[in-house]
């Protein structure tokens, strides 16, 4: 765990120093978009390790927050003892701006042995008063290369990720899935059927 961290940190760093190809002489545009290091401003959610199939991978959770206010949300996913990082999701600052990541996890269904990383987000609307809930579901899977990779794909339950859900407190209307819990019992329910 302890190597994770230290490797999670020095990640960090790397997205945070400056860009390698800053120089003014330098053509920003003619840089092919893998070569280049984007900088990230926040840790949106501590890392998550995963294990399918005997492959292991951690998932990280980088933001920015911007002149404007604006947010924006990558998902990186870490593989194969290390050996490949790919962009797995990303919320632009127009989707991701006025939501809270309010919980990331791995989730197991039950019936099929598949994988996947859940973020569950939380948006105001009134602000004490009313709340909208929404999650994410990435697919954990193995490559034909043997590389396990994390892909946002809909699939089958598209249903699942246009899910919203209200808590309102001037009503007895709550969302039953606006935490971690509340989800994974949510998605045990809906798996089942």
């Amino acid at each position: 765990m302890r190597h994770k961290i230290v490797l999670f940190m020095l990640l960090s760093l790397i997205f945070n120093m400056s860009n390698a190809y800053s120089d003014e002489y330098f053509e920003l545009g003619s840089i092919p978009e893998e070569y280049r290091f984007p900088k990230y401003n926040n840790i949106a959610h501590p890392p998550i390790n995963v294990e399918y199939k005997g492959h292991k991978g951690t998932a990280m959770f980088l933001s920015n927050t911007f002149e404007d206010g604006r947010r924006n949300l990558e998902v990186y996913f870490l593989t194969n003892n290390n050996k490949e990082l790919n962009k797995a999701y990303e919320l632009y600052t127009y989707q991701y701006g006025n939501q809270e990541l309010v919980s990331a996890f791995e989730y197991a269904d039950k019936k099929t042995g598949d994988k996947y990383i859940y973020i569950l987000f939380k948006s105001t609307i009134i602000p004490n008063k009313l709340y909208s809930y929404n999650f994410t579901e990435l697919s954990l899977f193995i490559e034909e290369d043997g590389i396990l990779r994390v892909l946002f794909f809909l699939g089958d339950n598209e249903f699942l990720s246009k899910t919203t859900c209200i808590d309102n407190f001037e009503t007895d209307r709550r969302c039953e899935f606006s935490t971690k819990e509340g989800l994974i019992k949510y998605l045990d329910k809906e798996k089942s059927r």
